[in-house]
């Protein structure tokens, strides 16, 4: 039997171009949120609100409870409270010891101290005793401070006497810097020369330490006048005016110490000593009938 061929279809060569499709448009699509997401956003935006608002809230109340002084009674109960459990535990001050004191009165240091006596050592406020004390006349300065379990101690300098400074009819004593102890009495420290002029124990420093390092002169002294707020007349007790220089002071009272020392100068009756003018001391007897005598410079000394 004759085998039949088959036929075979052979495809062209050419092959027909494929078709494109058409670029579909990629649309760039938002995820949008979902319920229970944007439920959560709320009740985050709803929490930060809430905190802000109690926030606001607590600050107000602060306020309030601080301006109607509710803290500070609060406290005054736990100051209290810790003060009784001091106390309690054996910390309570039964006495007050003071060394260093001369002038000043055992009245006047525990008044300053204040009520202390039976309250807690561990509250007692010691920077506040010190300045108390200190506002004494008699006092310099002071030290205050806590011994435990019972005690406070004061330990303080006092002022030296140094003038008695006259103004508007009272006389205060003062120290040597200047500054006020008290009031006196025309018959107490008659012994200590008198300053006269307002303003004078400020600037009488100077010349007390001069005069004080001087003592045959300082012993003499009855009283340093404050002239036109520039500079000091001495009035010594024998009745003789000494009339220092605006500047220099110190030197013209050395150099009156050493007239005194060597020839007695302020034994003589003398009017006055005129030491205003360095390069020409005079001094005057008593009577002027000779007028102004030379006593020399400062430098010839």
């Amino acid at each position: 039997m004759p085998k039949v061929k088959k036929k075979t279809t052979r495809k062209s060569s050419r092959a027909k171009p494929a078709r494109k499709k058409p670029a579909q448009k990629r649309r760039s699509q938002k995820n949008q949120p979902g319920f229970f997401e944007r439920v959560r956003e709320a009740g985050a935006r709803a929490s930060y609100a809430a905190i802000a608002a109690m926030g606001l809230l607590a600050v107000i109340a602060v306020g309030l409870l601080w301006a109607g002084g509710y803290f500070g009674l609060a406290g005054e109960k736990i100051n209290r409270f810790a003060g009784a459990r001091a106390v309690a535990a054996g910390l309570e001050i039964e006495r007050v010891t003071a060394r260093g004191v001369s002038q000043a009165s055992d009245r006047e240091i525990l008044d300053a101290v204040g009520p202390v006596i039976g309250t807690s050592i561990l509250h007692f406020d010691a920077d506040r005793a010190r300045a108390a004390v200190e506002e004494i006349g008699w006092v310099r300065s002071a030290a205050v401070s806590r011994l435990l379990p019972n005690t406070v101690h004061v330990s303080l300098r006092e002022r030296a006497p140094a003038a008695v400074w006259q103004l508007s009819g009272e006389l205060h004593l003062i120290d040597q810097e200047g500054a006020v102890i008290r009031t006196v009495s025309a018959f107490e420290y008659a012994d200590l020369p008198l300053i006269v002029g307002a303003g004078a124990p400020g600037a009488a420093s100077g010349m007390l330490r001069a005069l004080q390092a001087e003592p045959v002169l300082w012993g003499r002294a009855a009283a340093l006048i404050r002239v036109s707020d520039r500079r000091w007349n001495l009035k010594t007790k024998e009745g003789v005016d000494i009339k220092f220089p605006e500047a220099g002071e110190r030197d013209a009272v050395r150099y009156l110490a050493r007239l005194q020392e060597e020839i007695m100068l302020l034994d003589e009756p003398l009017e006055y000593v005129d030491l205003r003018n360095p390069e020409n001391f005079v001094y005057r007897r008593k009577g002027g009938a000779t007028g102004d005598e030379p006593l020399g410079r400062v430098r010839d000394f």
